[in-house]
């Protein structure tokens, strides 16, 4: 079986969308299943990919600017207030961005699409993130998979493509529940969970070392947040938290792991500029991109993830689990799912800096309930997120709209 596997996502950056797929396409292509990918932007993680034999396609796809000269004016904004008026607006940038982004999109992709043959075609991005997809899969008649990883504003014609879609692939219970309320529906639908490909995420570096090289002395306590800086990740959070925890446990560190997502730039700028005036800058460390991401977290106490808004999966709170690494993570979207508070890590409100220094101190302050929360994590994302049970469900997924293309 061929597969083609389409990640539209941009910024600059490698997101746990493709971060996702990647792992995915590891397992698949070990089972005997030829993989290929189109990418809209090029990506760090190409040669890893060309290494296991999946050819990578390279669209061009043009994308209209978020900003414009109108939203500078009071009475665009005042028009924007009444709904007759908004509803408008919105109906023409959709019009537009279908003629100029979408279409021109869809027909270049089409073009690949029968350049590779592929048995199916799977968007990585979700139904609104790949319109263009979707209308390509439509032009050529290939069987489609659309991998739904967010909680997407659906409208109308989110919902009548959604119909055409062989089958629907959410990441979490909390994805498909957004999806029912927003009619949604596509001709079958499955929640399969996301996995991280083990054998490839595995500390190839000693702990001490890694440390040395962040800049960490050897025995103090220090955790970190893993992710692309964007406002959502709650990188801003964890620094306002170690602001409160330095004053009670002055000998912990903390570490920034990721680079800046191309719209995140100035939200980094400011973050530095927190740090310096909060005079945290001997004891937040920021690493920039990393490749070697299992080395960093491995070299932590405690992982933290911090979304301020819902999360759909949250991959790094995975990856920390099989570092055997206990997770404090912001409880809403998926999140839930991945962890039983006080079990196999634990739950905070997002956007509550002081309830997660607390959690922390208490963590921080204690490795052998550190150790057994971890080894207690790690046996669950082995068993209840692994690699093998994530391509086996895909496998039947690509099956079933085969058997009936």
């Amino acid at each position: 079986m061929r597969v083609m596997f389409v990640e539209a996502s941009s910024g600059g950056v490698v997101g746990g969308s493709l971060t996702g797929l990647y792992h995915l396409i590891r397992g698949l292509v070990a089972t005997g299943v030829t993989c290929s990918i189109a990418l809209y932007e090029p990506k760090t993680i190409e040669g890893d990919l060309l290494a296991h034999g999946v050819e990578v396609y390279h669209l061009a796809r043009r994308r209209l600017p978020k900003q414009h000269g109108l939203l500078q004016l009071d009475s665009y904004q005042k028009a924007k207030r009444v709904g007759a008026v908004a509803r408008t607006f919105a109906l023409g940038r959709r019009a537009i961005r279908l003629v100029l982004e979408e279409l021109p999109a869809a027909i270049t992709l089409a073009q690949t699409i029968r350049q590779d043959r592929p048995d199916v075609v799977h968007l990585g991005n979700g139904v609104r993130a790949n319109f263009d997809g979707l209308l390509a899969t439509r032009l050529t008649r290939v069987p489609v998979v659309c991998h739904i990883k967010g909680f997407e504003k659906y409208s109308a014609r989110e919902r009548r493509a959604a119909r055409h879609v062989d089958a629907a692939v959410c990441m979490t219970r909390a994805v498909h529940a957004h999806c029912l309320e927003n009619g949604v529906a596509a001709r079958r639908t499955r929640v399969i969970y996301d996995a991280v490909d083990e054998a490839g995420f595995r500390p190839s570096r000693a702990r001490a070392d890694v440390r040395a090289e962040l800049g960490l002395p050897a025995a103090s306590p220090c955790f970190g947040i893993a992710g692309n800086i964007q406002e959502w990740k709650g990188q801003a959070v964890v620094v306002d938290a170690m602001a409160q925890l330095h004053r009670r446990l002055p000998s912990a560190h903390c570490v920034i792991i990721g680079g800046a997502h191309r719209a995140g730039a100035d939200y980094e700028t400011a973050l530095r500029d927190r740090v310096r005036t909060l005079g945290l800058g001997d004891v937040i460390h920021f690493t920039g991109f990393r490749r070697d991401i299992a080395d960093v977290m491995n070299a932590l106490d405690v992982v933290v993830h911090a979304s301020i808004r819902p999360e759909p999966f949250g991959r790094v709170i995975l990856e920390g689990m099989l570092l055997a690494k206990p997770v404090v993570a912001a409880a809403a979207g998926g999140v839930p799912e991945l962890v039983s508070d006080g079990e196999t890590g634990f739950l905070v409100p997002p956007g509550q800096p002081a309830i997660l220094a607390d959690r922390l101190v208490g963590l921080l302050s204690d490795a052998a309930r550190r150790e057994r929360i971890g080894a207690r994590a790690q046996t669950w994302a082995r068993t209840h997120f692994s690699l093998a049970q994530q391509v086996s469900a895909m496998n039947d997924v690509y099956r079933s709209v085969r058997l009936v293309a």
